[in-house]
């Protein structure tokens, strides 16, 4: 009789200690596994963080390289940059400019280059922005002067035709097409007390609100929605230039 209780109890224990190893084995792959997806999670966020951050300097580079149209009448230049499966489009974008009271649209265009991720890095009349779920960046200011006693606004357009992705590398040459000056009018003083500007034909309003707002201070808020403005100065002048836009793959 003891030898049997004996043995059902060695085997009762054994039971239970197959049962325990079993348990602490199973938490253990379990544990391997959540702390293996957590780091795999953490390391997509890094790389997609990453990737955007190439993305975003790309589209700097274009801006500068496109100043140069404006500063030194460079008839083309070209930026080369990989688009690693991103979509590149150029998508229509208006400023509304009025010097004392004469009004002019200027279709200035946006170029977009959107990430994987759905982060849009937005390049428009000299400005680039970051726009994503948790809200906007600026990147790059554009040249939209005011200062006490005078306004100078620099103005760039594109104009041409782009719309597709790649995952390769891709050149982006600008050729200067015009150079026009909006205000003054031929034959008039560059004089002026009230320069505004709208902004709500633009690609992106709120990045140029928050562009305004934070970073051009000296443009103060206009009674009239998305519209900003310089008082009290006694000089404007407005300039545009226009580049048509090609893509080589």
């Amino acid at each position: 009789m003891r030898a049997t209780l004996f043995g059902r109890r060695s085997h009762d224990r054994g039971v239970s200690d197959l049962l325990a190893f079993t348990l602490t084995f199973s938490i253990i792959i379990t544990g391997i596994a959540l702390v293996s997806l957590g780091g795999l999670g953490a390391f997509d966020a890094i790389q997609q963080g990453a990737t955007t951050d190439v993305a975003e300097t790309s589209m700097v580079g274009f801006a500068e390289t496109t100043d140069d149209h404006i500063k030194g009448d460079a008839p083309r230049r070209t930026t080369s940059m990989k688009l690693q499966g991103h979509g590149l489009s150029l998508q229509s974008s208006t400023l509304n400019v009025t010097v004392d009271g004469r009004s002019t649209n200027i279709s200035t265009g946006a170029l977009i280059r959107e990430t994987d991720s759905g982060t849009g890095i937005v390049y428009t009349s000299g400005a680039v922005y970051r726009v994503q779920r948790e809200g906007l960046v600026v990147s790059r200011k554009p040249s939209l002067r005011c200062s006490s006693d005078s306004v100078y606004l620099s103005v760039l357009s594109l104009n041409g035709q782009t719309d597709f992705s790649s995952s390769g590398r891709v050149t982006i040459e600008t050729t200067l097409r015009n150079k026009t000056l909006i205000s003054p009018q031929a034959g008039h003083s560059p004089s002026a007390t009230t320069v505004s500007i709208n902004v709500s034909e633009t690609a992106y309003p709120d990045a140029w609100h928050r562009l305004f707002e934070q970073e051009l201070s000296n443009w103060s808020s206009h009674s009239e929605p998305h519209t900003y403005q310089c008082t009290g100065i006694s000089r404007a002048v407005v300039h545009n230039t226009t580049v048509d836009v090609r893509t080589i793959t």
